[in-house]
């Protein structure tokens, strides 16, 4: 049966970018309406389907939506839990405005159609009156709903990071497989549960960049968004970047012998970096092609395993980097970040720009996106980008940026906020002709191949 619905914004995915747009678009209209459609039962995307032990990897203050709050501190690292909850009120708050309808366990078909996925009886045709907004092209995965990459023997014990919680028994040795986030948490969490880090062993196929969080939270944004302009000035290249910001304690790697050829927005503590190193069998053979009975064999070795080992998958690449497109196309918007690692405040921005400018050109200059990063130099690259966006905002957008929760700028102090704008005014030009001499050197390298 052909069910045929009416609307303004047809959002396609109903993670957090997706409810970050549509809530500012509700916020900022009085009669536009939203349908959000979903392959998952619940609001919450990726959410759904991470370990249960998962926290945000940085402040809760600037996640989620703007009409709802999320921290219960200014410190809060919100749990996987709590967000899933936040998005169950979010989603029902919504709704109850009769201006939202959330349309779960449905798959998208393009052209306005979508099906149910739990009866062949129903499909709808949607007439969108507004924009299609594709909330899923930043797509998160997760180890529990992507099977690994590599080839697992029979008789292997092998299971996502989500396992770790529902252990039924001590295992000999753990190995976790994987460098990223979730590696991370891997570790932690078994270090956190007292097992002798003797026992894990870690599987890190590229040394990697890590964020310090400490140095997130509003306390000391402003005096750090200040100092990182400055060093963007002043730098000659990405690696003196890394090294300053590695002297000043902005950056950290986990062995400091080596070179991180990787960067992927994980954050840690200087305490939990403390904690990573306390592991001393560290595998850097590469990739894990496939686990047999009594071996793993990687790109570069092998590593003895056995029946008593426990291998936990954590090789998922979380956030992939795509190809940035015109985030303003006709009567498509692509969701994607505008600043650096900042996904769901870029979602909520690029809902206030749609409604505030009336020509794609006019939007597309205000909204360049930033690729997630994969190597060191994104991260460069990726912040002279978002500060190129946030100088085109400061006129248009001042106090919507002052005001939205999911904006920085607004949690840092008076005096803060004076710093940054002072760092602006000192330093911008300078930032601006570092931006373009990066952009002609990034030109005439010779594109890395990432495995």
């Amino acid at each position: 049966m052909l069910h045929e619905l009416e609307t303004d914004y047809l959002i396609v995915g109903a993670g957090a970018v997706a409810w970050a747009f549509a809530d500012e678009i509700i916020r900022q209209s009085r009669d536009l309406r939203v349908i959000v459609v979903d392959r998952r039962a619940k609001p919450g995307g990726h959410w759904n389907d991470a370990y249960r032990f998962v926290r945000l990897h940085q402040p809760a203050a600037y996640y989620g939506v703007n009409s709802e709050v999320l921290e219960s501190g200014v410190e809060d690292l919100a749990s996987g839990p709590k967000i899933l909850a936040y998005y169950e009120r979010v989603m029902e708050k919504l709704c109850a405005t009769g201006r939202v309808s959330f349309y779960p366990q449905c798959e998208y078909e393009g052209e306005g159609r979508f099906r149910s996925l739990v009866t062949d009886e129903l499909t709808y045709q949607v007439t969108v009156r507004c924009k299609t907004v594709d909330a899923c092209y930043s797509k998160i995965t997760v180890p529990s709903s992507s099977p690994p990459s590599y080839d697992v023997a029979e008789g292997v014990s092998l299971v996502p990071i989500n396992g770790l919680s529902r252990l039924g028994r001590p295992w000999s040795r753990y190995v976790v497989i994987g460098a990223g986030k979730t590696g991370i948490d891997a570790v932690l969490y078994l270090l956190g549960r007292r097992v002798d880090p003797d026992r894990i062993t870690w599987i890190v196929p590229n040394p990697t960049w890590m964020i310090n969080r400490d140095l997130s939270f509003p306390e000391v944004a402003g005096r750090l968004i200040s100092e990182f302009m400055r060093v963007l000035a002043e730098v000659e290249n990405e690696d003196e970047m890394l090294l300053r910001g590695e002297e000043r304690g902005w950056f950290f790697r986990l062995d400091e012998s080596l070179w991180p050829t990787r960067y992927r927005c994980a954050t840690v503590t200087r305490g939990e970096l403390d904690q990573l190193r306390r592991v001393q069998h560290i595998v850097r053979l590469g990739r894990v092609s496939r686990i047999e009975a009594s071996e793993i064999v990687l790109a570069d070795g092998r590593l003895p395993t056995g029946k008593d080992i426990l291998h936990i998958d954590c090789t998922a690449d979380g956030l992939v980097k795509r190809s940035p497109r015109a985030v303003f196309d006709g009567d498509r918007i692509t969701l994607q970040p505008l600043v650096h690692c900042q996904q769901i405040f870029s979602a909520a921005l690029t809902a206030f720009i749609e409604l505030k400018n009336s020509d794609d050109a006019t939007k597309n200059s205000h909204s360049v996106p930033v690729p997630h990063p994969e190597l060191p130099q994104d991260m460069v690259k990726g912040l002279l980008l978002g500060l190129s966006n946030q100088r085109r905002w400061l006129k248009p957008y001042f106090w919507w940026l002052m005001r939205s929760r999911l904006s920085i700028v607004r949690h840092i102090s008076f005096f803060g906020k004076i710093r940054v704008l002072m760092a602006f005014v000192r330093w911008d030009k300078r930032i601006i002709q570092n931006s373009e001499r990066f952009s002609e050197e990034g030109e005439r390298a010779e594109p890395e191949t990432v495995s």
